[in-house]
């Protein structure tokens, strides 16, 4: 019974080898048929790559081909670093608009114009060559407030009677009336906007920044002939030359206005702040000559170094932002201030008009401000006369 059971275990023991090394050698077979398949798709996937590499060069080749050299076509010659990261987003559509604190018309979009012919890659520099600012705004010479409505009133004094007196034992004592007038200064929109393809804020470089100064630029320009030379009719704010006092002096030389001008400014009890001319009215002054053709300035004026011109102490600026042949002398600090209601900011846009079918971008620079001028006197405005 014993050597039955053995014998059975020895043929089961067997039948288990067998099968385990059949097993084995099929298994064998399995994984070099594995390995086979393997080698041949590996294969495969580079025969794939190698065109898909062939595929790629060939397309950027045509794309920097295709990629000509960006032009405005006048558009900015006419007319954002620290928000890189969010236009760039919205250049890419994770992002529907985008906009930050800090004018220009719609005359054409700015895309990817041809202005140079033929098939040789480019390389782009690294920012935008811009057309020059204008040195001086107005806005730097005035005080800054905000504004949380849209009409800003301030108490003016226009006058009144009487004036204190020594007293006379007994009698009354002299009465002192003011006359006070509500004045309002509405806030006004100064606004602009550029249509820019998605493809040109994404392709060329600094055109953030290039956006960011340059439409800035514009909406200064724009505010400086609003503050200067607004009518104060319609949406118009009222600007500093309406109001100002008109030069009252009988001097004909340059200098000599200015002084004269100084004076008028300083007779209404206001201090001169600053005096504001053109550019070639400047150089007028610098290059003036006595009946010997030797310069002549007299002692109270002084030209630093490096150009900057004051009379009596009263520093001149100048800026484009006044016409040739006109000056403003007036108390800077406080004759006027800009009340802001919506301070200067750029957008981004992306769903504006057809924009989202047509790949464009609106980029919009506006402020809402009044420009309140608290004392006209405190300003002089005049002509030197040099020009008929």
């Amino acid at each position: 019974m014993v050597e039955e059971i053995k014998s059975a275990f020895e043929g089961i023991k067997t039948e288990v080898s067998g099968a385990i090394e059949s097993a084995k050698a099929e298994s064998a077979v399995a994984v070099e048929g594995l390995k086979t398949e393997l080698e041949e798709l590996k294969s495969q996937i580079s025969v794939v790559k190698d065109a898909a590499d062939k595929l790629e060069a060939k397309s950027n080749r045509k794309t920097m081909n295709e990629n000509q050299f960006k032009g405005f076509n006048a558009t900015l010659g006419e007319q954002i670093e620290k928000n890189a990261d969010n236009i760039a987003k919205l250049g890419r559509g994770e992002m529907k608009n985008t906009s930050f604190i800090m004018d220009t018309k719609a005359v054409g979009n700015m895309t990817e114009a041809v202005n140079l012919t033929g098939d040789i890659p480019r390389a782009y520099a690294n920012q935008v060559y811009g057309l020059p600012s204008r040195k001086i705004h107005v806005r730097s010479l005035l005080p800054v407030g905000t504004i949380s409505q849209g009409l800003f009133t301030f108490p003016q004094e226009t006058g009144g009677e009487g004036a204190p007196a020594n007293q006379t034992q007994g009698s009354a004592k002299a009465q002192v009336d003011f006359d006070i007038s509500m004045v309002n200064a509405p806030a006004q929109v100064i606004a602009g906007y550029v249509k820019i393809s998605r493809q040109m804020l994404d392709d060329v470089p600094a055109m953030t920044s290039f956006l960011q100064s340059r439409l800035l630029e514009k909406y200064l320009v724009a505010e400086d002939a609003q503050l200067l030379f607004g009518s104060g009719s319609g949406v118009n704010l009222t600007g500093l030359t309406i109001n100002a006092a008109a030069f009252s002096g009988a001097a004909t030389v340059d200098v000599e206005q200015l002084v004269q001008a100084i004076a008028q400014v300083e007779s209404s009890n206001y201090s001169a702040t600053g005096i504001l001319i053109n550019p070639t009215d400047w150089a007028n002054i610098v290059n003036t000559k006595n009946t010997n053709s030797a310069y002549s300035l007299p002692g109270s004026t002084v030209v630093t170094t490096d150009g900057q011109l004051s009379i009596a102490g009263i520093p001149i600026f100048k800026s484009t932002a006044i016409t040739a042949d006109k000056f403003l002398v007036g108390d800077w600090s406080m004759g006027a201030q800009i009340m802001q209601r919506n301070g200067i900011s750029v957008q981004f846009f992306d769903q504006d008009g057809n924009n989202a079918v047509e790949n464009m971008i609106t980029v919009r620079v506006e402020a809402r401000i009044a420009f309140p001028i608290y004392y006209a006197s405190a300003f002089v405005y005049g002509d030197f006369g040099n020009v008929a």
